[in-house]
């Protein structure tokens, strides 16, 4: 077996600069001393350190002596701002790198510039990073996000320094794509770049890879991503307790690189195990391996411990002499679950074997066949018990909706969707409601819900409940939702009643669409209720004094009120006055000068001041006049 050690492999400076203070500081402290956050990617180092005496917290409230470690991810400013106003001791052990990140955001965010950071939102370098510009950081993780960054004035770009060169060119294109002044600071530490290249190199050359390093290290994923590019058997593992002994054997050739919070020691310790020359215990081991595998058989139901998830898979460990891979379509049956959504590394998961071998070497598993048959059986126990269920919207199918529920598939009708017409069942993409199950045949697995049926209870009881609250004279307000020629039905919150156009205005009105809009939230008085045949007669007008009153109360004969002339006829013009009433304005009382008819001196619309001379309340009549007074002269009402 020949095992090659990539370049660059283990602690970069920034790690182990933070290591050696760190070490210092346990070494001489007789003061309590801490580190906020792990003070690297690494458990196992975490764990010695804590052992001798640094304790990792995430919270500084409670502290009130003692001396705090900053890890070399770094923090933001008003963390340190926060230890040091307690009086503690700050030891910051900030990668210089990152250091330098920090006053390039805190420069620009002053200069008035939107900072954008390319890497992981909840990477504790990245949240370190944004502390420095006042949280207001916009944090792009992939090339959807970046699309969205658009039309700002100046953006100013930096990347969480552990980021590949070619993720962060993708990036930075895009948003120089949509936005006016674009300043890149391209902050990938060399190392990590050199750390890169190396893999990439060694892993074209080997058999297999190995990838050492904390399962939480954003630069060793990142490690394990390039090796599978370029290498067909990669394995990432922490320790070497996570590595697979019986498969490494069958190699000829080992790459092993690690990340940058490895110590040497792991390096060494996974070298020296695959070393080992002493072929009698390797035997005893590998046989001692091989007992303690299980025997499984396709359809088998086993229970294994998750090893890591991708955007893709799901890695799981079965006990037997291969792991094995649950994909993606095996998961769930939501397209929109995400594998990381839902599963850790470490969960303990039941899984059903579906094929022995991938062609790979893997066992193939599915996690949505132990489950799907699980709830089978709980839904038809609901089905059973009339229950309703929650059902989420997959896409819209030919007839209806395709849903789930309970993670199993099932259909909507088109007509089943809802009590009103549905015109775009694509608008229900991604939705979830509560359902009825209307049909349900677990041999044939078919499962057919409806929402309308739902709907339609709730309405109606909410109708009843209304109905007993309404009462003739009552004034509510409502939402007008359709306008016809004869009046506006308006929602009252689940009954619907119908203002007709006679009622809309104290005015004349030609079509309802003059007076009120679809969608109007309008203040109507309730002028009838027909209860037996769900009728509802609604006034708008009813609800403001009559014009004719407030008229009346305001104008007397020989005042002058403004007006609008609304038409026009041969014998006069009526115009409408300020307080809503019309009044004729003759042809004989336009001028002092003889005129054929209105139209002559004036049109539609015009704003007219005009003398009230003469009021007839009987018959509600108003006659008006726009001639100027003669001294000696008694102006007569006139009308055609």
């Amino acid at each position: 077996m020949n095992i090659i050690v990539a370049d660059y492999a283990g602690f970069c400076f920034g790690v182990k600069r933070a290591m050696d203070m760190a070490v210092e500081n346990v070494e001489q402290s007789n003061i309590n001393l801490y580190s906020y956050g792990p003070l690297i990617h690494n458990p196992q180092v975490v764990e010695k350190l804590n052992n001798e005496g640094l304790v990792p917290i995430s919270d500084i409230d409670t502290l009130e002596k003692g001396r705090v470690i900053i890890r070399s991810h770094g923090v933001g400013k008003n963390i340190i701002d926060k230890i040091e106003e307690k009086n503690i001791t700050v030891i910051d052990t900030t990668c210089p790198f990152v250091k330098s990140v920090h006053k390039k955001v805190a420069d620009y965010k002053e200069k008035g510039y939107t900072i954008i950071i390319v890497g992981k939102k909840n990477h504790p370098e990245v949240v370190g990073i944004n502390g420095w510009c006042e949280d207001s950081a916009i944090i792009v993780e992939d090339t959807e996000q970046a699309q969205l960054v658009k039309n700002y004035e100046r953006v100013c770009i930096v990347s969480q320094t552990t980021n590949r060169k070619d993720f962060f060119d993708s990036i930075v294109n895009i948003i120089k794509e949509n936005n006016e002044e674009v300043l890149i600071f391209n902050t990938i530490c060399n190392a990590t770049t050199e750390r890169q290249d190396a893999c990439e190199n060694l892993s074209k050359r080997v058999d297999a890879m190995i990838v050492i390093g904390g399962y939480e290290s954003s630069n060793t994923n990142k490690l394990a991503e390039i090796s599978k590019k370029y290498c067909k058997n990669v394995y990432r593992i922490e320790t070497i307790k996570d590595l697979p002994l019986q498969e490494i054997a069958k190699f000829n050739t080992i790459g092993i690189t690690a990340g940058a919070s490895t110590p040497d020691w792991i390096i060494k310790e996974a070298i020296q195990t695959m070393n080992n020359e002493n072929n009698e215990m390797q035997n005893e081991m590998m046989e001692a391996i091989e007992s303690s595998f299980t025997k499984i058989h396709r359809g088998d139901v086993l229970t294994g411990e998750i090893l890591f998830v991708t955007d893709t898979e799901v890695m799981v460990n079965i006990n037997y002499t291969s792991d094995g891979i649950v994909d993606r379509n095996e998961i769930s049956n939501d397209p929109a679950v995400k594998p990381k959504d839902i599963h850790k590394p470490g969960d303990t998961v039941q899984v059903y074997v579906m094929r022995m071998d991938d062609g790979e070497g893997n066992v193939v598993l599915s996690l949505k066949r132990v489950a799907e048959s699980k709830n089978w059986e709980e839904l038809e126990e609901k089905f059973n018990n009339k229950e309703k269920v929650m059902a989420k919207v997959v896409k819209n199918v030919k007839g209806g909706l395709a849903v789930l529920v309970d993670d199993l598939n099932a259909f909507m009708p088109a007509s089943h969707v809802s009590v009103d017409f549905v015109s775009d069942l694509a608008a229900y993409k991604g939705q979830e409601f509560e359902v009825e199950i209307i049909d349900f045949d677990k041999a044939k697995r078919r499962i057919i819900v409806s929402r309308k049926n739902i709907e339609k209870h709730e309405l109606d009881s909410k109708r009843g409940e209304l109905w007993e609250k309404l009462e003739e004279g009552q004034i509510l307000k409502g939402i007008v939702r359709r306008l016809t020629n004869f009046g506006a039905f308006v929602d009252l919150g689940g009954l619907d009643g119908l203002i007709h156009i006679s009622d809309l205005s104290w005015n004349r009105v030609k079509h309802p669409s003059d007076i009120v809009k679809a969608d109007d939230e309008v203040e109507v008085k309730i002028l009838a209720l027909d209860k037996e045949n769900n009728r509802i007669s609604l006034g708008l007008k009813q609800i403001t004094e009559k014009p004719w009153d407030v008229f009346i109360s305001q104008v007397k004969e020989g005042d002058e009120v403004n007006g609008k002339v609304v038409n026009l006829l041969d014998f006069g013009a009526f115009v409408r006055l300020e307080q809503g009433v019309d009044g004729l304005l003759h042809v004989s009382q336009i001028s002092n000068e003889h005129i054929d008819k209105p139209a002559d001196v004036l049109a539609m619309g015009d704003d007219v001041k005009v003398r009230v001379i003469n009021i007839d309340e009987e018959n509600q009549k108003i006659s008006l006049s726009t001639r100027e007074e003669v001294a000696g002269e008694e102006v007569e009402a006139t009308e055609e």
